[in-house]
C-alpha cells in the first residue's frame, strides 16, 4: 500500500496545524519529505485571516510529514465495531 495510489482521492487526516481533529482532504500529490492536499478548513482560515471571500484559483498546501499525525483510507472489507456486539 502507496500513499501515492490515493492521489484524487479524499483522505482522512489529523493535520494539527489545520484543526484539533481529523479531518477530510484531497490528497494532490506525494513527495519524499511531506503531501499536497486541498483542504476546504485551510482555505476557510486563510481567507478568513485575509478577509477574502473567494479566489479564481484553488489554494493547494504542502504539509511536511512531520506535522501530519495520522492518516486513514479504507479499503474493500466489511469492518464492525466489536463494542456494538458486546465482544
Amino acid at each position: 500500500m502507496q500513499l501515492s495510489e490515493y492521489i484524487g482521492q479524499d483522505i482522512l487526516l489529523r493535520i494539527p496545524l489545520i484543526e484539533d481533529h481529523h479531518q477530510v482532504v484531497k490528497l494532490l500529490g506525494v513527495e519524499a519529505g511531506g503531501i499536497w492536499i486541498e483542504s476546504q478548513e485551510m482555505i476557510n482560515k486563510i481567507y478568513s485571516a485575509v478577509d477574502k471571500e473567494g479566489s479564481e484559483r484553488t489554494p493547494v498546501f504542502f504539509f511536511p510529514y512531520h506535522q501530519i499525525e495520522f492518516g486513514m483510507v479504507a479499503i474493500p472489507g466489511l469492518a464492525l465495531n466489536e463494542r456494538a456486539f458486546g465482544v
